[in-house]
């Protein structure tokens, strides 16, 4: 599917004063919806003209559409598009050593080394290239309903613009079921500044359940900035025993 025919046909058709529904591309498939802690929510979808196991995640924001992926079964990072900026990132293939969610549920832990093409209005302007590791580290959660393993991780971004280097650390969840990755407590530091973050899902939608394909996050949004001295995952249902 052409991507530029895939922006376009995003449309949030509303359904009250003050919340919508999402509707993907015409020919594709919506399955989950993600309401996270940090004022996000993201739906995901697959298409009938794409190879099977590649799907889309939108990323949305009180402001609406923030982030566009579109990746494989495997969850390289095929293409991503910030929105409301003319800036996207292509995969260069063939990688070094490429993301493997499969190696990383067989073998507890997968290294990636890759490139991808930074570019503006259709033209390169830099290449970055990404190195680190998921780990699985013993542990299972319950969210809402949904079993997740808890990843370690470590990613590095160096980029060929002279740009300072990014470096995060922090831990994600991974869905057995959907054979996905979803973000959690994060640590980013670049140029000399450190970011924290936690994206942790609360919610799991799935079709027919209420607040599938809504618009709107739904928590957190008052307090944007989350302190790392919480518990990992607070929204918990429960928590296992290590593996």
């Amino acid at each position: 599917m052409k991507i530029l025919a895939l922006v376009a046909a995003f449309v949030c058709a509303p359904v009250a004063s003050h919340a919508g529904t999402f509707i993907p591309p015409k020919g594709c498939t919506a399955y989950l919806t993600v309401q996270m802690k940090s004022c996000e929510v993201s739906h995901y979808w697959t298409c009938g003209a794409d190879p099977e196991g590649n799907h889309w995640i939108m990323s949305m924001d009180d402001n609406g559409p923030t982030f566009l992926q579109y990746l494989d079964r495997e969850f390289r990072w095929l293409q991503s598009y910030p929105q409301g900026v003319d800036i996207s990132r292509e995969l260069i293939t063939k990688e070094s050593d490429a993301n493997s969610i499969t190696e990383l549920l067989e073998t507890r832990r997968d290294d990636f080394d890759f490139r991808q093409s930074v570019k503006q209005f259709g033209k390169q302007i830099a290449v970055e290239h990404i190195t680190g590791f998921d780990r699985l580290n013993g542990t299972r959660v319950t969210i809402d309903g949904e079993p997740l393993l808890v990843t370690e991780f470590e990613i590095f971004v160096q980029s060929d613009n002279g740009s300072a280097p990014a470096h995060t650390t922090g831990n994600q969840f991974v869905s057995e079921r959907f054979r996905l990755f979803f973000q959690g407590r994060e640590t980013e530091t670049a140029g000399g500044e450190t970011f924290h973050y936690d994206h942790t899902p609360v919610l799991f939608i799935e079709p027919g359940e209420a607040g599938f394909l809504a618009d709107r996050p739904e928590f957190g949004c008052d307090d944007m900035m989350s302190g790392l001295d919480q518990p990992l995952a607070i929204d918990l249902e429960n928590q296992d025993d290590q593996i």
